[in-house]
């Protein structure tokens, strides 16, 4: 290969334009993880954030990182603050997931999430470390140019037609590369440890008590323990390299759902499974999504064709 066709296919793989189906769904599902993950915190928001909370500001500022940034910083330290931030939060959360003022309201979304968790960093987990990262990465991309409010008051005003145009994929590409390196990343982390390696590591995580949701009685049995210790090395394997390949992607996504789902029934992490199902919604390809949406049409409108007719 010359290094000329490797830098256009490089280019193109960032800027070639791509249709906006993909990033526009993962808007929408990220919307309702983060919608979940405010109702969830919502009740002990005084407990966790407010004046009198477990961690009081001073703890947070002084064993937070130095590049740290939140609003509560800069803001009077009263519990009408947390309200407010968290009201602030919501209504970005929700004009986010329909769509309206879409990019406005990511950043404030963001900004006031990351806020939330530099006041309170000892109450985090992984699905908070994955929703602040993509967020981010979400901003950048034109997931408001379709299923939203910004989309429809274009298109009524004329401005736009009833196929969004194609734009330039760079920012999805990072939360796709993102996505992946999740991955890769935990897989070489585990594979560094014998538990993993000789097969027990499913049977010590599923005795953790204060995770432990569901018993399944399959889970007593070592050979069963051993197969889905190694099929869950090979499922994120996939997830962070062969989800590349066409012919294998949904294949692999597939099992990605059913690795995820069979977590969250044994185990409680709180949203991390659904968030990570949702950050496949990155990995389908949107001519697909076009494809599958064209089909829908060319059915419904054979479906109501005979009606019409019917009616005359």
């Amino acid at each position: 290969m010359k290094l000329k066709t490797a830098f256009k296919a490089f280019h193109d793989f960032l800027f070639a334009p791509q249709p906006v189906y993909s990033v526009a769904l993962l808007r929408i599902g990220m919307g309702f993880l983060m919608i979940f993950n405010w109702m969830m915190i919502y009740c002990d928001l005084d407990t966790l954030y407010g004046p009198e909370g477990i961690v009081s500001l001073a703890t947070a500022q002084q064993y937070g990182n130095q590049l740290r940034f939140s609003l509560f910083d800069y803001l009077p330290n009263t519990s009408k603050t947390v309200m407010v931030l968290a009201t602030m939060n919501l209504i970005a959360v929700l004009a986010m997931t329909v769509g309206a003022w879409t990019r406005t309201a990511i950043f404030v979304a963001f900004v006031t999430m990351v806020s939330f968790h530099h006041r309170n960093g000892f109450i985090l987990n992984s699905a908070d470390s994955v929703l602040r990262v993509f967020l981010f990465f979400l901003m950048f991309t034109h997931c408001g140019d379709y299923f939203s409010v910004d989309y429809w008051r274009k298109r009524a005003k004329g401005l736009v037609g009833d196929i969004p145009a194609e734009k330039s994929p760079w920012a999805l590409r990072l939360i796709q590369i993102q996505f992946c390196v999740i991955y890769i990343a935990t897989v070489m982390f585990k594979i560094k440890g014998d538990r993993w390696v000789d097969g027990t590591a499913v049977y010590i995580a599923t005795r953790l008590d204060e995770f432990v949701r569901f018993e399944l009685p399959l889970l007593n049995n070592l050979l069963f323990i051993k197969l889905l210790t190694w099929s869950t090395l090979i499922v994120e394997f996939a997830l962070g390299t062969l989800v590349w390949f066409k012919e294998l992607r949904y294949w692999v996504l597939l099992a990605g759902i059913g690795l995820h789902l069979g977590i969250e029934y044994t185990m409680s992490i709180p949203v991390f499974e659904w968030a990570m199902i949702v950050m496949m919604i990155a990995m389908i390809d949107s001519r697909d999504i076009q494809h599958w949406m064209q089909l829908l049409r060319e059915k419904r409108l054979r479906a109501t064709i005979p009606n019409l007719i019917a009616g005359k």
